[in-house]
């Protein structure tokens, strides 16, 4: 008898997330273990280009077999084909509009709320960028634009969003994506802008009915910001440490006309469109299973105070 089923629930999707947190910190403590024993250079580029595969590789290995484990087929939670054309070129245009919108207007938060940190104490964490000089900006953005857009997105808006979006509801399962895509980055001043990122990329995976509006967004997020760190403008501080004063004004309004667009277009949906209500338990089911991955995570984000 195939007890297979064609899609999960929120036990499934919080088992998924804590699989997938426990792989990551059980390969970022074995690579951590060999760099202490080879004395790899942490400015080194292999050192770095390593750090930003451990999360890939935890999630290709985790996402499966949890998946496996409660019995749904991958391909279940990882819609890719959008209904009709004229469906595709909107939430297309929507994740274009975000990933401007979101990156050159918002970013204001990441500088804003680490400053906030710092009375508490926080010194902050550092950015890596490996070589970006001519031709090496391509390996680059291979491992920290392509890899992050495919995997992350088909952890948080495929395997957990697609598997807790009919018992948590639609409405809460978008809280509850940025919340989990927010953790796992586990750098506090980045913890508000990876929330709104969060929720923005899992209400445009509801609306267009697929992952590929959000592998475009996330991946132009990442890739504009190795591209202008490859043209030697600092991406640790605002546009206006950046450019000169009118470049900056202007790409700030800009950015927040497109945020404002695309925002429109993904919380307008289609007409008669709404969020789907939750079934009774569903929330709570989430955090149950999830509990590990969020306690681990938690605790990671509060230890980065005292490194």
């Amino acid at each position: 008898m195939n007890n297979t089923v064609e899609s999960g629930d929120s036990l499934t999707g919080g088992l998924v997330f804590s699989a997938a947190v426990v792989v990551y910190v059980i390969l970022s403590f074995l690579f951590a273990v060999i760099v202490a024993a080879t004395g790899l250079d942490e400015n080194s580029d292999i050192y770095i280009y390593i750090s930003y595969l451990v999360s890939p590789v935890a999630i290709a290995i985790s996402v499966p077999l949890a998946l496996r484990f409660r019995r749904v087929p991958l391909s279940a939670v990882l819609p890719v084909r959008m209904p009709r054309s004229r469906f595709t070129v909107k939430y297309i245009v929507a994740a274009v509009l975000l990933a401007f919108g979101l990156l050159f207007t918002l970013s204001w938060l990441n500088v804003g709320f680490a400053e906030l940190l710092k009375l508490s104490g926080y010194g902050g964490s550092r950015s890596y960028f490996p070589d970006l000089a001519g031709w090496k900006v391509l390996p680059a953005l291979i491992v920290m634009a392509v890899l992050p857009a495919l995997f992350e997105e088909g952890l948080f808006r495929g395997a957990v969003l697609q598997n807790i979006r009919r018992d948590a509801g639609e409405f809460n399962s978008v809280f509850l994506c940025g919340m989990c895509f927010a953790l796992f980055h586990a750098s506090p001043e980045q913890t508000i802008y990876q929330f709104v990122c969060g929720c923005a990329f899992a209400l445009l995976a509801l609306r267009s009915r697929s992952l590929i509006p959000c592998f475009i967004v996330h991946f132009l997020n990442n890739a504009v910001i190795i591209i202008m760190q490859a043209c030697g403008l600092d991406t640790s501080g605002t546009l206006f440490d950046m450019l000169p004063v009118w470049a900056a004004v202007l790409v700030t309004a800009l950015s927040a006309v497109s945020l404002a667009a695309g925002a429109y277009i993904i919380i307008r949906g289609e007409k008669g469109e709404k969020l789907a209500a939750p079934a009774n338990g569903g929330v709570k089911n989430f955090f149950i299973a999830a509990l590990i991955g969020i306690g681990v995570l938690a605790i990671l984000w509060i230890s980065s105070f005292f490194a």
